[in-house]
């Protein structure tokens, strides 16, 4: 008897969001994210980090990122614009001259949007540190990514 591999039997690796204290965080995050730290609420990312999301359903959603532009790259950088885009369609973009806890939040079009598989979301900033030590790329500390109604 020859088995059929149905791939909708399978259970969700990945959601609509994903907080970077999450036990699950590692089946989000595709590229960029450089550190993981036991316990801590962010993660540091480089230039460009990438994640992967699944929706169940696309009316109404809205991409959110909160993040931290930390003070000592900014310091170095000078202001930095962070950019978000989903399977490579820009989606939001927003210039930041101070360091602290940031929220980005914005309406996505559905045609954007899709449920036939997961989505590759980039969250990319313009400037970034790099370590003259090791080379180290250091952008922003993501804390949480997706999408909501």
């Amino acid at each position: 008897m020859q088995r059929v591999f149905n791939p909708d039997a399978e259970p969700k690796v990945v959601g609509a969001i994903i907080s970077m204290d999450s036990p699950h965080v590692d089946n989000y995050i595709l590229s960029g994210v450089i550190t993981r730290e036991p316990g801590a609420s962010w993660r540091w990312a480089n230039e460009k980090a990438e994640l992967r999301f699944a929706l169940s359903e696309t009316a109404r959603m809205k991409f959110i990122a909160d993040f931290v532009i930390a003070e000592d790259t900014l310091k170095e950088t000078g202001p930095v614009t962070m950019q978000f885009a989903i399977d490579g369609k820009v989606v939001g973009r927003q210039r930041y001259d101070q360091a602290g806890e940031k929220h980005f939040e914005t309406e996505v079009a559905e045609g954007v949007l899709r449920t036939d598989g997961p989505m590759t979301v980039t969250a990319q900033v313009d400037k970034y540190y790099q370590s003259p030590i090791d080379g180290v790329k250091l952008g922003f500390l993501l804390i949480r990514m997706g999408f909501r109604q």
